[in-house]
C-alpha cells in the first residue's frame, strides 16, 4: 500500500443529511485517504472538490460524488459552504442482497444523476426513515437501498447512452467538461487518452472534435493554459521562473523559457517587469 495514503473508516451511519455544512480548504500536508466501504455524496447545494489518481473533479447541485472501497481521494471546498446526502455502506450489503455496484469505468467519481426530482425524493425518504426508525425500519432501508442500486445502474445507462449518441448539447459539454479538468491539471502530463475517455470518446475523434469546437487542439490548449496561468503567477507572485516552470509541470525550465518567449514575445523577467512598471505608472 502507498505509504502517503492513510487508511480511515469514516462509517458513522448509513444515511446523514448536511445541510450549509462548512468545508475545510486543501492544506499542502493533507494525504489521500481510503476507507473500506463506499461512500456517495449527493450534492444539493455549493461545490464538493476532490483529486483522485491524479486528476482534480468537481461536483456541483445534482451530482452524485463516489468513493468506492480504497478509492484514495482528498475532498476539500469548492464553496465556503455545502449542502448534501451522505450515504455509506460496506461491499458485504451488496453481496447479500445479490446487487453489483454499477462500473465506473466510463463515468468517473462525479456522476451527473438525472431524474433529479425522483431521486431527492428516495434520498429524503432514506434520511426520515434512518433518524426516525420504527418498526421495520431496517428492512425498508434495504429496501431503499436496493431501489436506489437499481435505479443507480439505470441512471448509469442512460447517460451513457446519451452521451454516446451524439447530439450537438452532449458533445458541447463533454469538451466543456474536458477543458475544465486540463485547467485543473496544468501541473500534469497530457494525457490525451484519460481526457478522451472522460469525453466517451476516442483520442482521434476527441482530437477532432476539441478542436472543431474550440479552434485549437486539446495540446495547443494547455499550453495557452500554462501561459496565462504563468502570466498571473509573474504578475501576482515574486516566484521565480524556474519555481513557476516547476509548479506547472514542466520538465525544463528552459523548455518554459523558450515557450514563454514565443508565445509572449518577452522573456519571464521583460514580462514581470513590464506589470510591475505599469502598475507603478498607473499609480
Amino acid at each position: 500500500m502507498n505509504e502517503s495514503v492513510e487508511v480511515l473508516d469514516l462509517l458513522r451511519g448509513r444515511v446523514d443529511v448536511k445541510l450549509n455544512m462548512r468545508q475545510g480548504r486543501l492544506e499542502p500536508a493533507m494525504k489521500p485517504h481510503i476507507h473500506p466501504h463506499f461512500e456517495l455524496l449527493y450534492i444539493i447545494n455549493g461545490v464538493r472538490e476532490l483529486t483522485m489518481n491524479g486528476h482534480a473533479y468537481k461536483a456541483g447541485p445534482g451530482d452524485l460524488l463516489i468513493f468506492r472501497p480504497g478509492d484514495a481521494h482528498l475532498e476539500y471546498a469548492g464553496t465556503e459552504f455545502v449542502s448534501m446526502f451522505v450515504f455509506r455502506f460496506h461491499p458485504q450489503e451488496l453481496a447479500g442482497k445479490g446487487i453489483e455496484f454499477p462500473s465506473l469505468d466510463k463515468t468517473g467519481p462525479v456522476f451527473p444523476l438525472p431524474h433529479k426530482d425522483e431521486f431527492y425524493a428516495l434520498f429524503t425518504r432514506m434520511d426520515e426513515e434512518f433518524n426516525r426508525p420504527g418498526e421495520g425500519s431496517q428492512i425498508l432501508l434495504g429496501a431503499y437501498l436496493v431501489e436506489f442500486l437499481v435505479k443507480l445502474r439505470r441512471a448509469v445507462k442512460e447517460v451513457i447512452e446519451k452521451q454516446y449518441n451524439g447530439d450537438d448539447d452532449s458533445i458541447h459539454l463533454r469538451v466543456r467538461n474536458a477543458m475544465d479538468i486540463m485547467q485543473k491539471n496544468l501541473s500534469g502530463d497530457l494525457d490525451l487518452k484519460e481526457i478522451a475517455k472522460s469525453a466517451f470518446m476516442s483520442v482521434s475523434h476527441f482530437s477532432h472534435t476539441f478542436k472543431e469546437k474550440t479552434g485549437e487542439s486539446p495540446k495547443r490548449f494547455l499550453i495557452r493554459e500554462r501561459i496565462d496561468k504563468a502570466r498571473k503567477l509573474l504578475a501576482e507572485t515574486d516566484k521565480s521562473a524556474s519555481e513557476i516552470a516547476e509548479e506547472l509541470g514542466y520538465e525544463s525550465p528552459y523548455f518554459f523559457y523558450r515557450q514563454f518567449r514565443s508565445k509572449t514575445g518577452m522573456t519571464a523577467t521583460q514580462y514581470r517587469e513590464s506589470v510591475r512598471k505599469k502598475v507603478h505608472t498607473e499609480s
